[in-house]
């Protein structure tokens, strides 16, 4: 075997490990809008990667002991491009259908659809690769040690270029017709220098590059702005909403986060929100805190932000996802002037210095509340971020009875274990539907204002299962997996079907 030859087939190698990765990363993200992104979604694409790959090595295994041909190898990478270029043209037809089934088999079955089989794909090429560079018995763990090594090292550079660079910037569409266009061109360049091209290659080729032009997508009507990033994919909708205060249709602008509304700001009266909890944050904070300096955890279109501005409030906001600064700016009117930083909540909470009259956790990823902060650890933390009298702030789910409430009385009774006095407070309505409002302090809770949201009070809350939260056991994700769940069918129902059709 040539030099240049032997070259391309190490290069094809890394390719094949980048799009194992890409392929990877890009699916979770597809799935993100209508499954959600809690570690049952990333169990499942974890599992079916797993699984695709398995039986790619066994194929690719069986392949080579009966086809020595280095055509194969070069057509099967072809086949994997061009199953990359198509997979937003899969996704798009099936989304609409498993969307309607449950989160394992919605999951499932959409993976099985367009992620398991390019991966397999791929899978079957590395033994292929090693056999073709075998000559001889002793040389093959070399040979297979180098392109296990050439394969990782795609992955890792495709994972970091893909996560932090292509996907942001780009979007999925562009990311997987780009990265099925390298497989293929390198594919075709091992076709071209052994002068093995065929007909079949030629239109696997053509069906790769016409799919782009076909995948039309997903309706997008009202979406002003769109873009995928560290919280998946975020939107900027404006929709007309029946306002329950004025009793008429009105337009609003919502901020959708994979089709979970985290803002809804009335466009007539931008510092008026469409939801009662950020009334309810607004009046008890107002109510309870005896100073002026607040840090907030999650922006989000910045309407709590704006309420606390207009209330004389000094605030710091900490927000993970820097496209949230943008689209709150450009699309909610957040001033320029704001002490915005860019960091995640708990490493921003052991590493400043500053100290606050009140803490207030808004933070969800779609429907996914940050496990990580609701830990004994992490309110022992914010307890030395607060002043004296200072009080902690948290939104969660209204869900506080049952099995779906299992999460909210865990987190009560680990506020109670690291000292905090807990009032809790939910907003009007059935519990799948309301918010709930802890609002905690080290000291007595006295507040300046008459209570007007409905409260809940400790007695009438059963602790019997209830759990204390540790760094040690992360047990939350799985507690607030049912109210979660309820929570992502309520919206699939009013947004994601709603995007779920053909442009």
């Amino acid at each position: 075997m040539d030099k240049t030859l032997k070259q391309l087939i190490y290069f094809l190698a890394f390719v094949e490990g980048g799009g194992v990765m890409c392929v990877e990363l890009c699916s979770a993200k597809i799935l993100s809008p209508y499954f959600g992104t809690s570690i049952y979604v990333w169990a499942s694409v974890l599992g079916i990667t797993l699984t695709a790959l398995m039986s790619g090595y066994y194929l690719g295994g069986y392949i080579s002991s009966r086809n020595q041909k280095r055509e194969t190898v070069f057509r099967l990478m072809l086949v994997g491009g061009c199953l990359v270029t198509v997979i937003p043209l899969v996704s798009n037809f099936i989304l609409p259908i498993t969307i309607n089934f449950s989160l394992l088999k919605g999951t499932v079955i959409s993976l099985m659809c367009f992620l398991f089989f390019p991966l397999m794909i791929f899978g079957a090429v590395s033994p292929l690769i090693i056999n073709l560079l075998t000559d001889e018995a002793k040389d093959s763990g070399k040979s297979s040690g180098t392109v296990y090594a050439v394969s990782t090292l795609g992955g890792i550079i495709t994972t970091f270029m893909v996560g932090f660079y292509t996907l942001p910037e780009y979007g999925l569409n562009a990311t997987l017709f780009s990265y099925g266009l390298i497989v293929i061109i390198t594919s075709l360049s091992l076709f071209v220098i052994t002068k093995k091209i065929d007909a079949t290659a030629i239109l696997l080729i053509v069906v790769s590059l016409c799919s782009y032009a076909f995948n039309k997508g997903f309706k997008n009507e009202g979406v002003i702005y769109k873009s995928e990033g560290i919280l998946g994919e975020i939107k900027i909708v404006d929709k007309t909403l029946f306002s329950t205060d004025e009793q008429r249709q009105k337009p609003y602008r919502q901020l959708m986060v994979n089709n979970i509304s985290q803002t809804i700001m009335d466009i007539q009266n931008p510092d008026k929100s469409y939801w009662d909890y950020v009334k309810m944050i607004t009046y008890n904070i107002n109510a309870y805190s005896k100073g002026k300096k607040a840090l907030l955890l999650g922006m989000g279109g910045g309407t709590i932000l704006r309420q606390l501005k207009r209330n004389l409030f000094e605030v710091d906001v900490v927000e993970i996802d820097e496209r949230m600064e943008f689209v709150a700016k450009e699309y909610f009117g957040i001033a320029d002037d704001n002490n915005i930083v860019i960091d995640d909540a708990r490493h921003y909470i052991k590493t400043t210095d500053k100290k606050y009259d009140v803490i207030i956790y808004d933070l969800y990823h779609s429907e996914t509340p940050p496990i990580h902060l609701m830990t004994g650890e992490a309110f022992s933390e914010i307890s030395s971020r607060l002043n004296e009298n200072g009080i902690l702030a948290i939104n969660f789910y209204g869900f506080i009875k049952d099995s779906k409430g299992k999460g909210a009385r865990s987190i009560y009774k680990t506020l109670q274990n690291e000292n905090f006095n807990v009032e809790l407070m939910a907003t009007p309505g059935e519990e799948q539907y309301r918010n709930l409002l802890y609002i905690c302090s080290q000291d007595t809770l006295t507040t300046n204002n008459n209570v007007i949201d409905v409260v809940i009070k400790e007695d009438e809350i059963n602790f019997e299962d209830a759990v204390i939260l540790t760094d040690d056991k992360p047990e939350l994700e799985h507690m607030y997996l049912e109210a979660a769940l309820s929570w992502r069918k309520n919206y699939n129902e009013v947004n994601a079907k709603s995007f779920l059709k053909r442009e």
